[in-house]
């Protein structure tokens, strides 16, 4: 394994990456900021689709997107990169190629559709396992680019032209802020009862309704943790070197390792607490 994470890290422009995220977030946030000043004065908004129920797809996921790919594909034509917007995620499980990209080109569009600023671009390297051994997570509009190049490497925080290093903030259960799922239609009864459970015994909880968000606000030591009981491989890819690098957890419900394809995760500021959301979440199985 070590001998093939070194071969993928080297292999991938990993400042030409970032250069070209910052480029689609800037682009975002200025569409963002236009779209704002409309909502303002009671315009439409342009472009909305809703792609499945309750899921709406919106200009800006596309711009961003094209962005990035595009960008991707200059330095290296033959880049395979699933995106939520593409429809090839299907495909995902059964790649076994060496390296590959994953994308989320706006996630928490519906946060951007309506005004709020938590929504950014998520993008990681996958190995043939699919397991994420490198990512970067953008958020414009709260002025937070992290990033992961894998190998054992820290997790970096943008700071003007330079990149320091960031980590997350080791607090008991009580003291935690937990962030978790939205659109509770989709997941059943057991995941409002995990909620239940934690509700009453974290210090506070939020629904940021964005997952890379919810990830990079771990690995900055603004929150403690995060739950999916139902997450995507889009959703989760990016954090998982992210948070690690910074310190955290990161494992499906039982305390196991994962790939992106996991659907129940927790992510988390340090083993304790980690140990702790666990035990939670099992009260109800």
């Amino acid at each position: 394994m070590e001998t093939q994470i070194s071969k993928i890290t080297t292999v991938i422009n990993y400042n030409r990456v970032a250069e070209i995220i910052q480029e689609a977030g800037i682009v975002l946030l200025d569409r963002f900021n236009k779209r704002n000043s409309r909502h303002l004065e009671g315009v439409d908004t342009g472009y909305v689709k809703e792609k499945t129920e309750k899921e709406l797809v919106i200009r800006e996921d596309l711009i961003s997107q094209d962005i990035v790919i595009n960008g991707i594909k200059e330095f290296d034509p033959d880049a395979i990169i699933y995106s939520e917007e593409l429809d090839n995620m299907h495909l995902l499980e059964q790649d076994e190629n060496e390296i590959k990209f994953i994308l989320d080109p706006l996630d928490g569009t519906h946060n951007f559709y309506f005004g709020m600023p938590y929504w950014g671009i998520g993008l990681a390297v996958l190995d043939k396992q699919n397991e994420s051994i490198a990512g970067f997570i953008y958020l414009p509009a709260l002025n937070i680019f992290i990033k992961n190049e894998g190998n054992n490497s820290p997790t970096l925080l943008k700071n003007g032209n330079d990149w320091i290093k960031c980590s997350t903030t080791a607090r008991p259960l009580k003291k935690s802020i937990i962030c978790y799922d939205n659109q509770f239609y989709k997941l059943g009864n057991t995941a409002i009862k995990i909620y239940d459970i934690l509700a009453h015994d974290v210090f506070t909880s939020r629904i940021t309704g964005s997952a890379i968000t919810d990830a990079a606000l771990i690995a900055t030591g603004r929150i403690n943790g995060r739950i999916w009981n139902k997450t995507e491989p889009y959703d989760i890819a990016p954090g998982i070197p992210i948070v690690r690098g910074a310190g955290g957890m990161v494992s499906d419900f039982n305390n196991n390792d994962i790939n992106v394809l996991q659907k129940s995760v927790i992510m988390s500021s340090d083993k304790l607490l980690h140990e702790r959301l666990i035990q939670e979440i099992n009260l109800i199985k």
